[in-house]
């Protein structure tokens, strides 16, 4: 009888120690691919936002209901694909150089989350160059 109990109990506690740490978020990511633009006309970058947990690992079954929005440099860059259901969209160059700022916003609550700084870099220069 103690022994069906204390099994019972182990499962039960393996259950919410789980929750608590592998289906509970603990923070956002984003994800630039590639880290910045190039000053052509054809050069686009992908967005990547998603929740993580205390382990570091992308939570399942979670989405994100954001809001992208240019704050500074709407002369520089354009939001050419959002998609908010899968929580990734797609910044095109306007083919100048520069630096612009895009806004990530709740939906539920307004507030932001955060204000990623977009890179807009020559046309010659390369990621090799970049990254010394």
């Amino acid at each position: 009888m103690y022994k069906k109990l204390t099994w019972i109990l182990a499962v039960i506690l393996f259950i919410l120690v789980l929750d608590r740490v592998y289906f509970t978020s603990s923070d956002i990511r984003f994800i630039l691919t590639p880290e910045f633009l190039n000053a052509r006309a054809n050069s686009e970058l992908k967005i990547n936002i998603f929740r993580v947990n205390i382990l570091g690992l992308k939570v399942p079954f979670s989405k994100i209901d954001a809001r992208f929005s240019i704050e500074e440099g709407a002369n520089l860059i354009e939001i050419t694909d959002d998609d908010n259901s899968h929580g990734e969209i797609k910044v095109r160059s306007k083919g100048i150089e520069g630096e612009a700022v895009i806004g990530v916003y709740s939906l539920r609550s307004g507030l932001l989350i955060k204000k990623l700084l977009i890179k807009i870099l020559p046309r010659d220069y390369t990621q090799n160059n970049f990254r010394k």
